[in-house]
């Protein structure tokens, strides 16, 4: 019996901070959003009061220099799917994304891909601990649980994106009692969506296909002031999220503190 493994099933069953209380933690997808999109992003978002785990796609002078000034940790996003700007193979696309952040113990995939040779190899020989790939919408009492590979699973409560695509509004108030009630909210959004404050997905999808990829990962300041919504959107839902955890005084921990708290 591999008696570590076994220790640790015991110490995911709790009790933990999540299963009394609503525990939040915020994390964002990078994918590969320009760099005037990330100076507004962190411009517009109080980060190191977050914790925010930023799951990183490719080498960005803002995200290194909000790191280095410890607002944010940082995760890696893999993109295992044909045609990756990361790699043509499963090994070269983790180590395109480890040489963004050697530091990184958490992984989170580009559309949330995730087979068993991509976490073995992610567990066994790059040290990862945990994930973050399976996205629910609103899902209750949630709390992490090991996948055979022994990665730490740590589901997304909310995701703007599949907020939005479920026609769910621009409003957490008519989910107010799931926001507010025991089990892990993990929360994930994309730099993209919070600074054009996207509104629905046919809008955004409409930008996208409208930009090549090399034109996407240089959008402007000028392009974002040109095409931003400003009505209420993304950026307005996930600020709801924060003004919450604000008003009732909920813990946030980062996606590497909810490991830590797991297992010790």
């Amino acid at each position: 019996m591999n008696t570590d493994m076994a220790s640790l099933v015991e110490k995911v069953a709790g009790p933990h901070l999540w299963d009394e209380q609503p525990v939040f933690c915020f994390t964002s997808d990078i994918d590969w959003a320009s760099e005037a999109v990330l100076e507004q992003f962190f411009a517009q978002l109080p980060a190191d009061m977050l914790k925010l785990t930023t799951f990183v796609t490719h080498r960005s002078e803002v995200i290194e220099r909000e790191f280095k000034l410890g607002h944010i940790q940082r995760g890696i996003h893999p993109n295992f799917l044909p045609g990756s700007s990361q790699g043509n193979s499963f090994r070269e696309v983790i180590e395109t994304c480890v040489a963004l952040a050697p530091e990184a113990t958490c992984t989170r995939s580009h559309r949330a891909f995730d087979v068993t040779d991509t976490a073995h190899m992610l567990k066994n020989e790059f040290n990862f601990k945990c994930c973050s790939n399976t996205i629910t919408t609103l899902a209750p009492r949630i709390s992490p649980y090991w996948l055979e590979s022994q990665l730490l699973q740590i589901p997304i409560f909310l995701e703007e994106g599949s907020f939005l695509y479920n026609q769910l509004g621009l409003s957490i108030k008519p989910f107010l009692n799931h926001f507010t009630s025991p089990g892990l909210k993990v929360i994930s959004f994309h730099p993209i969506n919070m600074v054009f404050n996207t509104p629905y997905i046919a809008w955004m999808r409409q930008i996208k296909d409208s930009l090549s990829r090399e034109e996407f990962n240089h959008i402007s300041s000028e392009t974002i002031a040109h095409k931003r919504n400003n009505e209420r959107g993304a950026f307005d839902l996930i600020g709801e999220i924060i003004e919450l955890t604000q008003q009732k005084q909920y813990p946030i921990l980062s996606i590497e503190e909810i490991y830590e708290q797991t297992v010790n």
